[in-house]
């Protein structure tokens, strides 16, 4: 069971989610608590195998979406909601009237996971795009621009557009 379920190949790069990737969490200040190993192993393996390249934007405008409908007002109680859930330890190191950099550090979707060669967590990007778009009243497009289990980077940074 361990490495015989695989989810679908992401055709630019390849390489597959395997269970025993998607299990690996390493997150020292929030620990493994329950959900995050069936978390992923819905989001970046059934999903991923189900709708294949289409499951990254299908997370994207879940997380967009929900972010937008949470009733959020100010970034202070978004931060709190992510420390709340355990999303990730979530840093604002830009924040300008126009765009938005969020860095994810222990990110529930990928936080050690060995590298797959692309970007995993279109979910929390959603989700801070539709929190953003929330708060500020102005559309937003957002983009994971690092990732850790995906590219091997030491956050999930999200850019934000308006």
């Amino acid at each position: 069971m361990k490495e015989q379920i695989v989810a679908a190949t992401d055709e630019n790069s390849g390489k597959r989610i395997d269970i025993a990737n998607a299990l690996s969490i390493v997150r020292p200040q929030l620990g493994d608590r329950a959900g995050v190993a069936l978390y992923r192993l819905l989001r970046l393996v059934a999903l991923e195998d189900i709708i294949g390249r289409g499951a990254g934007a299908t997370a994207y405008v879940a997380g967009k979406k929900l972010g937008q409908n949470l009733g959020i007002t100010k970034l202070e109680d978004f931060l709190a909601l992510c420390q709340a859930i355990s999303i990730g330890v979530v840093q604002v190191p830009v924040l300008t009237p126009n765009r938005i950099y969020v860095d994810v550090y222990e990110c529930v979707t990928c936080s050690g996971m060995q590298p797959v060669g692309r970007t995993l967590c279109q979910f929390e990007a959603g989700l801070v795009a539709g929190v953003v778009q929330a708060i500020t009243g102005k559309v937003t497009k957002a983009k994971e621009m690092t990732c850790i289990g995906g590219l091997g980077h030491d956050s999930c940074g999200v850019e934000v557009l308006m």
